[in-house]
């Protein structure tokens, strides 16, 4: 496919959610009152085409482009302005914190930012147990309402994440396994995937049925939507990434690169897809409007199993020989890595980051639960809460906001039937979560 019409389908994606981060720079610029008001042109997510126009309210001068995205930043830096008079009951405006304030959101726009949680992260015992699958569950998707299960059984259930209520099931046309399944950030699209090769889209409101994707030539084995997007990322075990425009309901193209079945994927902000390549051993970071890939190796006598991003810049793998580690983009080798990270014998079946944060969660084939935070230069990580159940753990998800966590255990493992632990029980269990300062509120 030409790159010009790659990169049209993929731009439709974006959901204007928020303020771009050529925004945010010029919002910036507004805070500093030795700036002048003629701000060089910058283009932002957050302007109409430049093409459109509008009458101003005198009804005399057409507002241009770049004169609206002056007006809105000067919108949004007085929205910044009287949320700071209020939260300080004060009549002055503190420059440094407007300053400070629109910092952090540009890190937060790049996927940078980073908030220490460390010991302050509290998981809470008042979980949900939530039953319904006859056989083992192997994937699982969130929203800020609701939660996704997949199984073996080939059944997608859907619940409520507040009363624990089964809310629907669905199935593919096939019947077989259910191996991943993906939410997008709007609560707009579930995609599911498993053995029958295809990716199903539902509509989350109503899980309706929406549309097949049909390309792969093996068992889908992970799916990720790019957040804020719709942008959908599958992998395989016929060794591609395939990217689809799910608003225009279009294939866009194929990565190559793993040599065995694309185990775990997982994707941010940024229009990039980390994934871990089971045999191969390789950990690779795609970089999607690059058209390129950076390819990290550290494990060399295993299989890696699971990977989740802290960030744009950190991202955590899990694999069979228990061994955790955590890497940055711009080294090749692991910046931590904890042996034994769970009970002798076991391995790290699932992963799960806390985006923007230090903190992540591993679950292993043993029934062990830990949250870990690394240490502020990630040089070192920490195992700062400890949860036992019985079962294994195919995969963990973590809300958007950081306020719960869902566990799916089963007597199985996700790709195979190695063993059944006949005491484990089927089950998908929920954790709140909370950092200390707001439990003590």
């Amino acid at each position: 496919m030409p790159m010009k019409l790659k990169f049209l389908f993929r731009a439709s994606n974006k959901i204007k959610t928020k303020p771009s981060l050529n925004f945010l720079v010029m919002v910036k610029r507004l805070a500093d009152p030795e700036v002048d008001e003629n701000v060089e042109d910058i283009d932002s997510d957050f302007s109409d085409d430049d093409g459109a126009s509008s009458v101003s309210d005198t009804g005399s001068v057409e507002e241009t482009a770049q004169g609206k995205r002056l007006r809105l930043a000067k919108q949004y830096l007085d929205k910044l302005e009287n949320e700071q008079l209020k939260s300080e009951n004060d009549t002055e405006i503190n420059r440094d914190l407007i300053a400070h304030r629109l910092q952090q959101d540009v890190l937060a726009e790049k996927g940078k930012l980073e908030t220490r949680v460390g010991k302050r992260l509290c998981v809470l015992e008042n979980k949900f147990t939530l039953k319904g699958h006859r056989l083992s569950p192997t994937c699982l998707a969130i929203t800020d309402t609701h939660l996704f299960s997949g199984s073996k059984d080939g059944a997608i259930i859907k619940w409520d994440l507040s009363t624990g209520k089964k809310l629907s099931v669905v199935k593919h046309d096939s019947k077989k396994q259910i191996l991943a399944l993906a939410a997008s950030s709007d609560n707009v699209y579930l995609a599911s995937g498993g053995q029958d090769k295809i990716i199903v889209l539902w509509d989350i409101e109503s899980m309706t049925f929406v549309k097949c994707f049909r390309k792969h030539r093996g068992p889908i084995t992970a799916l990720t939507f790019q957040r804020n997007s719709h942008l959908l990322m599958s992998g395989s075990a016929d060794r591609s990434v395939n990217l689809w425009n799910c608003d225009d309901k279009l294939y866009i193209e194929s990565l190559y690169g793993h040599q065995d079945m694309v185990a775990d994927m997982d994707s941010f902000l940024q229009e990039r897809v980390v994934t871990v390549g089971g045999h191969d051993k390789t950990l690779r970071l795609w970089k999607i409007q690059e058209e390129s890939q950076l390819v990290f190796n550290g494990h060399k006598n295993t299989v890696l199993d699971c990977v989740s991003m802290l960030n744009e810049e950190h991202f955590v793998t899990g694999s069979q020989d228990n061994v955790l580690a955590v890497w940055h983009i711009k080294k090749k080798k692991p910046a931590i890595t904890q042996l034994q990270a769970h009970a002798k014998g076991s391995w790290v079946s699932a992963v799960a980051g806390l985006k923007n944060t230090e903190c992540f969660i591993s679950g292993s084939n043993g029934g062990n639960v830990k949250v870990w935070a690394c240490a502020e230069n990630y040089r070192s990580m920490e195992c700062i809460r400890s949860i036992e159940i019985i079962g294994t753990v195919n995969s963990i998800v973590i809300s958007h906001d950081n306020s719960c966590f869902a566990l799916a255990v089963g007597q199985e493992p996700k790709m195979g039937r190695w063993w059944s632990d006949k005491a484990a029980r089927n089950r998908v269990l929920v954790f709140p979560m909370a950092i200390e300062d707001e439990v003590n509120r």
